[in-house]
């Protein structure tokens, strides 16, 4: 066991040390030997606990320049990058990129594998998977959380889209696969989009949207 030392050198496991003196105040309180070891021991749990969540999770903290970002083709005014997480497959890393105003929003979510593993590639998102997939998309939850109403519209070129409704406001959104081998994608790419409108937003408006939007491979 590595020997703790606090202030004058003394060692708190030498049986040269009185217990008396083996002490550390915290809060008032002298705290024993035993005492210390234990509060240690559940910071450290603590900490472990911390750093397994922000494993388990993409957490969008990281606020970068929008034109920094690997997707163009459409405005944004808010862009974030999220932490790297390890899959099997490999580390995979997901960009945040918003557009809002007083009566829309609009968010793109790209997931990317950043470092292959050799062992395969990102699972491509099915036309039946679509509306799963952009309601659970945490990239996309700016926008598509306290939605409801998903429904599949139908696919073109690869996409498939997906219409929904947000409080008092109609959504469209859509699924991309990217670039890859077939069952072994490297990126994948979800768009949001929401207005307030009595009628719902035609697929002609996110299939515009699809078009314009390019991702830097």
């Amino acid at each position: 066991m590595r020997r703790i030392q606090f202030g004058g050198g003394q060692d708190l496991v030498s049986s040269e040390v009185p217990r008396a003196s083996a002490a550390l105040v915290f809060g008032g309180r002298a705290l024993s030997f035993k005492s210390v070891m234990t509060l240690l021991a559940v910071l450290a749990v603590v900490g472990n606990a911390r750093t397994a969540l922000a494993q388990d999770s993409w957490i969008f903290t990281n606020e970068i320049p929008c034109a920094t970002a690997p997707v163009s083709g459409v405005p944004f005014n808010r862009c974030w990058t999220s932490n790297v997480r390890t899959f099997r497959i490999g580390n995979v890393q997901s960009w945040r990129l918003t557009y809002t105003d007083s009566k829309s929003e609009f968010a793109i979510g790209l997931y990317r594998l950043v470092t292959a593993h050799g062992v395969g590639g990102l699972s491509p998102v099915a036309s039946s998977g679509a509306a799963d997939w952009l309601r659970t998309a945490d990239a996309l939850k700016n926008v598509t959380t306290g939605a409801g109403g998903w429904a599949v519209t139908g696919s073109r070129a690869g996409d498939h889209y997906v219409t929904f409704q947000k409080a008092q406001r109609q959504c469209i959104g859509f699924v991309r696969n990217g670039t890859g081998t077939p069952g072994q994608l490297n990126w994948i790419l979800g768009a949001a989009f929401c207005r307030e409108s009595a009628t719902p937003i035609p697929t002609s408006e996110a299939e515009f949207v699809a078009d314009a939007v390019q991702v830097r491979d």
